[in-house]
């Protein structure tokens, strides 16, 4: 089994506006091995990445994505909520972002961000883009929809899919299998060492969603997940470097 990867949560957004191109860079910068993003569609049906079905946490303006145009959404500054540094920095769309992974050699993990807010056709929109710039050996498509999960499975039945949760569930690599799932991306409180093992003897990849204290990185960099995702880059890197897997977990 290969070393754990580092896929940049929102791009680097313990040091950079999440989900904007400088998080992005900064992340590949650093030497991450992937990133994470979220995706909502605009009114005129363009793929952009952003969080929230809302502008208003990111750029201070109100209104949906859902019911601006990509013109609309460009026009915001997604950037100087967190420093002057980043003023103007606009909300990027899934081609930008495509683009730098596949020119970095960058894994991509997209996360449908439908589970609110309903977007017909979203699951062929990102299919499409992700054709369109090569990059379907190296894309995870996750979701907390597992409908959405399933859709895209019956599209496209090899593409990695992974489910998004949040609960303690029993022996999730069962469920991952009725819905059709790859890989498994829990939240990190809820990930004990038996699931790690079952998820892992049933071939399915568990890659934990947002782990930023170092004792936690440091437990599940033993167990030998496939990736872990993280706010924190750098610190997730050093951890890799000085954390050797006791074994007692493996595909």
């Amino acid at each position: 089994m290969g070393q754990t990867k580092v896929l940049a949560h929102r791009g680097y957004s313990a040091k950079a506006p999440e989900n904007t191109m400088a998080a992005f860079r900064l992340a590949a910068e650093a030497g991450a091995d992937g990133l994470e993003l979220d995706v909502h569609l605009s009114k005129d049906g363009e793929v952009v990445v952003i969080h929230d079905e809302t502008v208003k946490r990111t750029t201070g303006k109100k209104g949906k994505v859902t019911n601006l145009t990509l013109e609309e959404i460009r026009r915001l500054d997604a950037g100087s909520w967190l420093h002057d540094h980043f003023a103007g920095e606009p909300i990027p769309t899934l081609d930008e972002v495509l683009s730098l992974t596949a020119d970095k050699g960058l894994w991509i993990n997209i996360e449908l961000k439908n589970n609110k807010i309903r977007y017909p056709g979203l699951e062929q929109a990102v299919l499409e883009r992700v054709d369109r710039y090569g990059m379907a050996e190296r894309t995870i498509i996750s979701s907390f929809n597992h409908y959405s999960l399933r859709t895209i499975h019956e599209l496209r039945p090899e593409m990695d899919t992974a489910i998004l949760y949040m609960a303690d569930l029993f022996e999730p690599w069962q469920y991952a299998r009725h819905v059709g799932v790859s890989s498994l991306h829990p939240y990190w409180p809820t990930v004990r060492e038996e699931t790690v093992y079952g998820c892992q003897q049933a071939g399915l990849p568990v890659r934990p969603f947002t782990v930023n204290r170092q004792q936690e990185m440091r437990r599940l960099l033993q167990l030998s997940v496939e990736a872990i995702i993280t706010d924190h880059v750098t610190v997730l890197l050093e951890e890799r470097r000085a954390t050797v897997p006791d074994g007692a977990a493996c595909e």
